[in-house]
């Protein structure tokens, strides 16, 4: 859990999100993957090869950028990247969010820093782990221990390509990661195949929710649906629900975070503005990722009316689980880690 207070609103700040991870792991295709299933939401992603993008989906090329078919644009980066993403905060069609491909970069950690520079915000870090890879290191000190410092500067691991080996060694694979990285949230998928609203959050306006997804009042002692499944740890990652809960009475901070900290390890994602009691002239900005969530001081509301609007984003869906599929939280250590 991490409590900041930040002098600029982030709503006023580009969402960046960094996908890192081991070689050939498949950073690129989750890259493209969110680039081809944006919902009409404009995206951009940063790049360092031109293949990170399909050439099916590119519409025209202008000034080193490929703009494709559904709005989206891929850049290819300059150098270490941070020349390339002041040029898209500056742009006239400022870009709903942003996506770093870590391909080509060696240090994690300093793309994660992309993340303060001026006009942006870090959304989060995603590490993307070939899932035979960590079954096939384990015993091995010095692997392991790469694979350690790569899973702790993640505030979500893919465990991907778990088509390939199965889901018994995809779970040793996960427990593995697990004793290293405890607080990090951990999923599986095949061909990098994940719902982007899990890793990017819901988008405002008409594509944001759906017909599936709930709308509610906020309370203290509201809970989304816990999705369970097999073994209390497989989940659907496909498919995503979605949360909107509203509330137009102050909130006390304390009921806040304790109902924050309470959300189940099923909700990767969420955002939103929270109407504090205790400071009632100014927005608080809820952001959360994987395990870590944040409330910071925002903006005055200005002309707007206060009131709390939290958009969260869970694993599952309306429709039955898929088997080669599947995303897992450890739900018996959700109260201690979330």
């Amino acid at each position: 859990m991490r409590n900041n207070e930040a002098p600029l609103d982030q709503r006023s700040r580009i969402p960046l999100t960094i996908v890192a991870g081991a070689p050939r792991a498949g950073k690129s295709t989750l890259v493209r993957h969110l680039l081809e299933r944006t919902a009409g939401r404009r995206i951009a992603a940063i790049v360092a090869d031109a293949r990170a993008v399909s050439a099916a989906m590119i519409a025209r090329r202008e000034d080193g950028c490929f703009i494709l078919a559904n709005g989206c644009v891929c850049v290819l980066a300059e150098d270490d990247g941070a020349t390339t993403l002041a040029a898209v905060a500056r742009h006239e069609q400022r870009p709903e969010h942003v996506i770093v491909d870590g391909a080509g970069w060696a240090d994690p950690r300093r793309l994660a820093g992309y993340g303060y520079m001026p006009g942006y915000h870090l959304s989060g870090t995603i590490v993307v782990l070939d899932a035979a890879h960590v079954r096939h290191v384990e015993g091995d000190a010095g692997a392991e221990a790469q694979l350690r410092e790569l899973a702790r500067i993640a505030d979500l691991v893919v465990l991907n390509k778990v088509d390939l080996i199965g889901e018994r060694e995809t779970d040793s694979a996960h427990a593995m990661l697990e004793r290293h990285c405890p607080s990090t949230r951990i999923v599986w998928c095949d061909h990098a195949k994940i719902a982007p609203p899990l890793l990017l959050g819901l988008g405002d306006g008409a594509t944001g929710l759906d017909a599936h997804d709930i709308r509610a009042p906020w309370t203290a002692d509201y809970a989304p649906l816990h999705l369970r499944a097999r073994g209390g740890r497989a989940r659907q990652v496909e498919r995503h629900r979605g949360w909107c809960l509203t509330r137009a009475e102050p909130i006390e901070a304390r009921e806040f975070r304790e109902w924050a900290h309470r959300l189940p390890p099923t909700i990767l994602n969420g955002r939103g503005s929270v109407y504090l009691r205790e400071e009632p002239q100014h927005r608080q900005i809820f952001h959360l990722f994987g395990a870590h969530w944040r409330l910071e001081r925002g903006g005055p509301w200005g002309r707007h009316v206060p009131a709390t609007r939290v958009l969260l984003v869970g694993l599952g869906g309306a429709q039955r689980e898929s088997v080669r599929t599947r995303a897992l939280v450890a739900t018996d250590r959700a109260g201690e880690l979330a």
